[in-house]
């Protein structure tokens, strides 16, 4: 018998994100023998306040439980986070969430209430749309010439060559292959799009950086030579504005690149940047703890060294009048995606709501996509869709896709093998051919190719 699941209305209604002022009902049911005398509903606030909320016997469910219920009324937006006390004759029992968002006695997670502003409106264009992803560098490539090139990216000829995933001789894997995709390309398959009845484009990062995913930005204000130039993604947008398509922005703010204007480790931007110089203007920007070399960065990557977002120069750079998030919005974008989102302060995240009608801000974005996009389905196909994450979300991101899609059948397309070692089967593809089939275990005894993989990735207590 489910005790408690945040995902069922019988136990909590209503379900999902909810406006401030609502009232929520919670619902538990407790075996009888558990001789339960007294049940609380305890609430942590947005202000790390505890409140602590009498539930009430209402009824027997059968004949061997009975029900537990209260309501609780948010008043202020923000994240709550809850779970359930129980008094019995066994003593005290505390019911918090396990996978798939039932409770049990022993687990550690507290259950997340979002509360959002109830008069804040998401733009029409995105409820009930289809919102594409792409990833620019390997989607289509127009074969127009690339112009400002650094010398120092390898250029795939072959579009179907294998990335360079193995570690150089040095013992790092650099990013720094890239195979060409562009902006016209985009614009090239627009067509395409619209027959498939997309109607938002959601590209993954396109400014100036030095690696093929390009969540190290190197320069906000300038598209990445090899995608094309500022006169092509104001041509994108125009013609998908044509097809009533529009185009989501990636907006990675949490941090930049190393490798930067800004921060210039690499001294690829000549003598100025944080790295280079404690008078420079962007050495505001970071946290040193000993300068040059001992910084803060994102997750211990050095190469992504974190900004201080509430900083007034980063955050008018950003946020102000003529900073990037209105610029681009004017050059034709409809709004941004915010990456890492939960990292970002919540005054950074309003402002950037406030800087364009159209942009979704925090935890408010990631609901409205959500309510675009989410149904209940019998078979779901996640086409390589993990591998832009960090480790962290991709875990919780897979943790809790493990409930939702329970009984249903599950597809995913993954160059990381922690994403799909625990799939029933692996299906592992060399150059559009099968190599080997079969689960983690078996293919890292019988698959070559697999256990190469699987040895760049995983740590040898992983492999054990």
């Amino acid at each position: 018998m489910t005790l408690f699941n945040s995902r069922n209305s019988i136990h909590r209604s209503p379900l999902g994100a909810v406006a401030d002022g609502t009232r929520v009902h919670f619902k538990i049911t407790l075996p009888r023998d558990m001789q339960c005398s007294a049940s609380y509903l305890l609430v942590q606030h947005p202000d790390n306040r505890i409140e602590c909320l009498d539930m009430f016997w209402c009824g027997m469910n059968g004949n061997d439980y009975e029900w537990w219920e209260c309501h609780f009324t948010p008043q202020k937006t923000g994240l709550y986070f809850y779970h359930f006390e129980l008094r019995t004759s066994r003593g005290r029992s505390v019911l918090k969430k396990d996978l798939g968002g039932e409770a049990r006695a022993g687990a550690r997670e507290d259950w997340q209430l979002t509360v959002y502003d109830g008069a804040y409106k998401t733009p029409d264009w995105l409820a009930g749309g289809i919102l594409y992803q792409i990833f620019p560098d390997r989607f289509a490539s127009s074969g127009k010439a690339k112009e400002n090139v650094p010398a120092d990216r390898t250029l795939h000829e072959n579009w179907l060559d294998q990335p360079d995933w193995k570690p150089n001789a040095q013992g790092i894997v650099t990013n720094s292959d890239f195979f060409g995709g562009d902006l016209k390309g985009i614009e090239e398959k627009l067509d395409y799009l619209a027959s498939l009845g997309v109607t938002c484009i959601y590209l993954n990062p396109i400014f100036e950086s030095h690696s093929y995913h390009r969540y190290d930005t190197a320069n906000y204000e300038k598209i990445d030579p090899l995608l094309g130039d500022e006169e092509d993604f104001r041509s994108l947008c125009a013609a998908a504005k044509e097809r009533n398509i529009h185009v989501l922005l990636d907006g990675v703010f949490s941090h930049t690149g190393s490798d930067s204007i800004y921060f210039n480790r690499e001294g690829r931007y000549g003598d100025g940047g944080a790295y280079r110089s404690q008078s420079s203007p962007y050495y505001p920007w970071y946290s040193f703890r000993s300068w040059p070399n001992d910084y803060e960065c994102w997750w211990n990557f050095i190469t992504l060294p974190n900004v201080r977002e509430e900083n007034p120069a980063y955050d008018n750079y950003i946020n102000g009048e003529d900073g990037i998030i209105r610029h681009w919005l004017e050059a034709g974008a409809s709004g941004w995606r915010l990456d890492v989102a939960d990292e970002l302060p919540d005054g950074f995240e309003t402002a950037i709501s406030q800087g364009g009608t159209n942009v979704s801000g925090g935890q408010r974005q990631r609901l409205s996509i959500a309510r675009a996009l989410v149904k209940k389905a019998p078979v779901y196909i996640f086409d390589d869709t993990f591998s832009a994450l960090d480790f962290k979300t991709d875990a919780k991101l897979r943790k809790a896709l493990k409930g939702y899609t329970e009984g249903a059948t599950v597809l995913i397309v993954a160059q990381r093998v922690s994403t799909i070692m625990h799939a029933e089967q692996i299906v592992v593809l060399d150059e559009g051919r099968v190599m080997g089939i079969g689960t983690h275990r078996e293919l890292l005894a019988s698959c070559k190719t697999y256990r190469e993989i699987a040895e760049s990735q995983l740590s040898k207590e992983e492999l054990a």
